[in-house]
């Protein structure tokens, strides 16, 4: 046979066994798919989440002594609740030192703006208003706390008047969330930063002279929160109970400060602890 016609009906041959070659295939199951996708999840929903680094919010002038109302009753002290929660509860879950700045996004940083300076340095976090105009700077971090006690030791410099500092407690995003707030004269506030304003809940003076005022002093301030209900505390001392509704879910603390009458006023928060309730 010619050596064109061989190669001819060789390659007519080759065609009909490649039709009933065996082909390779995969269905893709539903288990098949489910392991797939959880294996992408994974390997993104197992990566550590940093701590943002957070900055103070900028916040308006607020006026002290105008407590807005609202449709809550008035906060009534409850004799039962009056006892130190620090010996009622016993030790803390946790204790920040703030040994470093990590849990609060300074770390090795300083924040400075044109009103707020905030540092961590010598087991404290140190917050300084640079001028006496009101203006509130605050920093938010820590762990998040729903129902419990938690409670800051604060530290003064020199102050006087109505300079302001205290407790942030259920701060949802670093910005949002209550403030327990005292002044350097021995009045007490309570309210919350909805993001754009400042909502004041209640503003009183320290009937019972618990507050230590004036410059140089050492104020523990913690708050009690139990759902809607917030006890405030200030050296283990009931100052006052409210209840609002705002904010119930978990949420960072902190601490805020706003100089009235000292520029350059400063104050130390030397740590945070937190309580789980009986």
């Amino acid at each position: 046979m010619p050596r064109v016609m061989r190669l001819f009906f060789g390659l007519i041959l080759l065609t009909a066994l490649a039709c009933n070659l065996p082909v390779s295939t995969i269905r893709a199951t539903p288990d098949l798919i489910g392991t797939n996708v959880a294996q992408t999840l994974t390997q993104y929903a197992l990566q550590p989440t940093p701590i943002p680094s957070v900055t103070p919010q900028p916040t308006q002038i607020l006026p002290l002594l105008t407590a807005t109302p609202t449709t809550e009753p008035s906060p009534t002290p409850r004799a039962e609740s009056s006892g130190d929660p620090r010996l009622q509860l016993g030790a803390p879950i946790y204790t920040e030192t703030l040994d470093n700045g990590r849990s609060f996004g300074l770390e090795g940083k300083v924040y400075e703006d044109d009103n707020t300076l905030i540092r961590v340095q010598n087991g404290a976090m140190i917050l300084t208003s640079k001028y006496a105009t009101g203006y509130h700077g605050w920093r938010t971090g820590g762990r998040k706390l729903q129902d419990g006690y938690v409670e800051g030791l604060f530290r003064t410099g020199n102050c006087a008047g109505q300079d302001t500092y205290g407790l942030i407690v259920r701060s949802p995003d670093f910005i949002h969330g209550y403030w327990f707030t005292i002044t350097c004269d021995g009045h007490y506030g309570f309210g919350y930063w909805d993001g754009e304003k400042y909502v004041n809940l209640l503003e009183r003076r320290d009937d019972q002279q618990v507050i230590k005022t004036g410059p140089d002093q050492t104020n523990r301030l913690g708050v009690w929160l139990e759902g809607s209900t917030y006890r405030l505390y200030a050296n283990g001392v009931l100052l006052d109970e409210i209840n609002d509704a705002q904010f119930t879910s978990e949420g960072y603390t902190g601490a805020v400060i706003a100089a009235h009458e000292t520029p350059g006023f400063t104050i130390y928060l030397e740590e945070i602890s937190y309580w789980n309730l009986p």
